[in-house]
């Protein structure tokens, strides 16, 4: 009798579980493609740090070589 009603408990949890799961992929199915807010705000940050990056980039690499100009056309 024990083991009958295990069984049936196990069966009824699986099957409640499926029928979450199944109900969850029908919701994303129905979900509209577009990004949410926050994706697109990431998006916007990550260019703008994109952007700044580079920009020191250049002062970084610029000025040695605007350095050793400069002293050339010194010499």
């Amino acid at each position: 009798m024990g083991t009958l009603f295990g069984v049936s408990a196990t069966l009824a949890i699986q099957w409640f579980a499926n029928r979450k799961v199944r109900k969850a992929l029908r919701a994303l199915e129905q979900a509209p493609a577009q990004p949410s807010e926050e994706v697109l705000l990431l998006h916007r940050e990550r260019a703008e740090m994109g952007r700044r990056l580079a920009a020191l980039e250049e002062i970084v690499t610029d000025r040695p070589k605007r350095l050793a100009h400069e002293i050339d056309s010194l010499r």
